[in-house]
């Protein structure tokens, strides 16, 4: 899908400033404004730009807890498995999930504005879910890094 060094350049100066003009873009890997412009709509008609988005600092929006939670299932069956992921899609204080291989079937990362509401969610809300066996919690006590740029 990336087809040369320039749109690697591309698409790591994208990475780092979404809202970056064009004509800066195009001073950054050294191409004038309209090749660029190309260049970084073929990108996004591909799909290896997947969207743009503002990160917001959770803690300042008042989300100071984040656990990651591994979930088992009680079976995998389709209608199991279905249940499960309409509860993920609709729970807002999910970010991530991931099927996974090993001794559990997912992985969540939960956001809560505090404990006592990470409680909530986990003792009414997950737990309480038909498909849940079981749910292991690991509270995120600092955040040593975090990046979405990935290392094209």
């Amino acid at each position: 899908m990336i087809t040369d060094k320039i749109d690697k350049a591309i698409l790591s100066v994208v990475q780092r400033d979404g809202r970056v003009t064009n004509q800066s873009l195009a001073e950054q890997v050294n191409l004038s404004t309209a090749p660029c412009w190309r260049r970084l709509s073929k990108l996004e008609n591909r799909g290896v730009v997947d969207r743009y988005v503002a990160l917001l600092n959770r803690e300042r929006v008042g989300l100071s807890v984040m656990v990651y939670i591994h979930v088992s299932l009680n079976d995998h069956n389709a209608n199991t498995v279905e249940v499960f992921d309409r509860f993920v899609e609709q729970s807002t204080n999910i970010l991530e999930c991931y099927s996974v291989s090993g001794e559990y079937d997912y992985l969540l990362r939960v956001v809560a504005v505090d404990v006592n509401a990470l409680e909530f969610f986990l003792m009414k809300k997950l737990l309480k879910l038909e498909p849940v066996r079981s749910a292991n919690t690991s509270f995120v006590l600092k955040e040593k890094k975090y990046s979405t740029a990935l290392p094209i």
